[in-house]
């Protein structure tokens, strides 16, 4: 896929713009606070119906405006293109169309646009919490498998429910029926994550490579206490430790095994990338992560995917710099957003579009 054009009014601090976008490179430049994470979270905005940074729609739209509007087309390889709209008015709901047609479901725009956005606080994939690597996961196979996704909105359901069931009556009798649910759509979620993993893993260790690794490899495993190598042996492991965490369950009130309590472990040079890399060494392995995605969107999807990099360049030296840009450049329609001209070598690329945002103002040049 790759993005034809928009047209924004009223978003954030931008000032209303049309614009035409490069098929490779769109360069972006300004200082900070500008506005180029603007641009950006407007663009992903459009194709999703949610802001990237979880920003609520009433805080997108413009200090002195009422309402928000985007519009814009993308085409895909075979040069298909689809238009999409967003609306919100301040303190109304949001308004989807696509080629004219209201979008009732966020859902439904899921497996459409394939894009992979890095950005400064990114890092935290490989240095914060398992619930970041969690979505990273989710992500990537959502867009790729609509049974994935099918799986995870029923598993999220059904999470809500059984832990609605614990906190007011401690189970009750209804308390098997969600948990036979639960391990249904919870064993297909494990195996689908375990088996893509080794994908991706494989593409992240070679990307991170790539990248500079100073020799150590990237490898990327399956956390979880349950085992199985097949959807019955997986819902059998399930379902045993959910057995024994009951009492537990029943104390804490809320489902203590499944997918929602597994991580992706990120081992670097054979140790615990948490806690040992360095602050190089984590970015790289963050940014091949981001990469490792937006192959595995390629090759599932048969679609190049739009990679977007927000500032990714603060804390790589020179070498990464210009091996980063040689893997994204002239692979995906890639946006760029640096904050000083100098940021970036323009002889790595062929030709390129740049976009000046001075104060909200994006002058194409």
């Amino acid at each position: 896929m790759r993005y034809l054009d928009l047209r924004a009014e009223g978003f954030r601090n931008l000032a209303d713009c049309r614009l035409e976008f490069h098929p490779e490179v769109n360069w972006i430049t300004g200082a900070n606070g500008q506005g180029k994470t603007n641009l950006l979270e407007a663009l992903l905005y459009l194709v999703s119906g949610r802001s990237h940074r979880l920003a609520r729609d009433e805080d997108l739209v413009g200090f002195d405006r009422d309402h928000f509007f985007l519009e814009g087309s993308l085409a895909d390889e075979g040069g298909q293109a689809l238009r999409f709209r967003a609306a919100c008015e301040r303190g109304g709901r949001r308004r989807m169309h696509l080629d004219g047609e209201e979008v009732s479901r966020l859902a439904d725009l899921v497996g459409l646009t394939g894009t992979v956005v890095f950005g400064p606080d990114d890092v935290g994939l490989v240095t914060r919490e398992p619930d970041r690597r969690r979505r990273f996961l989710d992500y990537t196979l959502a867009k790729t498998d609509p049974t994935y996704l099918r799986d995870l909105m029923a598993y999220r359901r059904i999470l809500r429910q059984r832990n609605a069931l614990l906190q007011a009556r401690g189970g009750g009798p209804h308390l098997e029926i969600w948990t036979a649910r639960l391990i249904e759509h919870g064993a297909r979620l494990v195996l689908a994550r375990r088996l893509n993993l080794r994908v991706l893993g494989e593409e992240a260790a070679r990307f991170y490579r790539a990248m500079g690794g100073d020799g150590e490899d990237l490898v990327l495993t399956y956390r979880s206490p349950v085992q199985g190598g097949t959807e019955q042996a997986v819902a059998a492991s399930l379902g045993a430790r959910l057995e024994s965490l009951a009492a537990s369950e029943s104390l804490k009130k809320q489902t203590l095994a499944g997918p929602h309590r597994d991580d992706m472990g990120i081992d670097i040079g054979g140790r615990n990338g948490r806690k040992f890399a360095s602050q190089g060494q984590k970015r790289s392995a963050a940014v091949a992560l981001k990469l490792a995605q937006a192959e595995f969107l390629a090759r599932v999807r048969r679609d190049r995917p739009i990679v977007i990099l927000d500032d990714v360049f603060s804390e790589l030296d020179e070498l990464r710099r210009e091996r980063l840009c040689r893997l994204v450049g002239r692979q995906y329609q890639t946006f760029l957003a640096t904050p000083q001209p100098e940021d970036l070598n323009r002889e790595l690329f062929g030709d390129l579009r740049r976009f000046r945002v001075e104060a909200g103002r994006i002058q194409p040049e």
